[in-house]
């Protein structure tokens, strides 16, 4: 009876195993990279319609504010502005002070300040502004709206700049006392010049827009 020799399987080394789990990890890094960076653009994406949510709100504040000022220029009203905001609270013009030597300066409310330069959103309660809403006087930042609500409500705050001077003739002091100018015919309308500002957030309060506009009106400070 012959015997047959079987040959002794050789000891496995594992190099398939290792090559998959080399595979294994750079594909998994693959997806954490694509992940990651998918993150960011809808971050980035979010950020921009958060942006541009707070600047159409700005936008729409400072044409509300130029609206209501026509409004009232044509039943022949007035506003009272004053270094604290005047009658309504939201209209400043600067104080006139001596500079110590013999002339004047003029001196801005530091709401006014704060208002127009700060870069993150201030409470209504102290940032001496106007709540804007729009003409069915609903608040943009109504749960209504869906996705286009906006985090807080736009604000405004206006600032007499004193009487529009044609070319030529002197500023008058940006709310100082001002005279009639004399090359004007009676029946000219006068135009009173007010700095508009206006504030909204977008989305998050974290996106804060500011405009500005010089609007032009018969409607004068008393």
């Amino acid at each position: 009876m012959k015997s047959r020799n079987h040959p002794t399987p050789k000891r496995q080394q594992g190099a398939v195993l290792f090559v998959a789990l080399v595979f294994l990890v750079l594909i998994t890094l693959l997806g954490l990279t694509a992940s990651g960076t998918s993150i960011l653009q809808e971050r980035m994406a979010g950020g921009l319609r958060n942006g541009q949510m707070g600047l159409m709100g700005a936008e729409t504040a400072a044409r509300g504010a130029e609206s209501w000022l026509w409004n009232l220029a044509g039943t022949g009203g007035t506003i009272n502005c004053g270094f604290n905001g005047g009658d309504n609270g939201f209209c400043y013009a600067p104080m006139t002070l001596d500079n110590g030597s013999g002339g004047t300066i003029f001196a801005s409310n530091t709401l006014l300040t704060a208002f127009r330069t700060s870069p993150s959103w201030i409470a209504n309660a102290t940032s001496g502004g106007a709540d804007y809403t729009n003409g069915s006087n609903a608040a943009l930042n109504a749960s209504s709206l869906g996705t286009a609500r906006l985090a807080q409500i736009p604000q405004y705050m206006l600032d007499y700049r004193g009487l529009v001077r044609p070319p030529g003739v002197p500023e008058s002091g940006q709310g100082g006392s001002i005279d009639e100018d004399t090359g004007r015919g009676s029946t000219n309308q006068n135009l009173y010049s007010y700095r508009i500002t206006a504030r909204a957030a977008g989305g998050n309060a974290g996106a804060v827009a500011v405009v500005e506009s010089i609007f032009g009106t018969g409607v004068p400070s008393n």
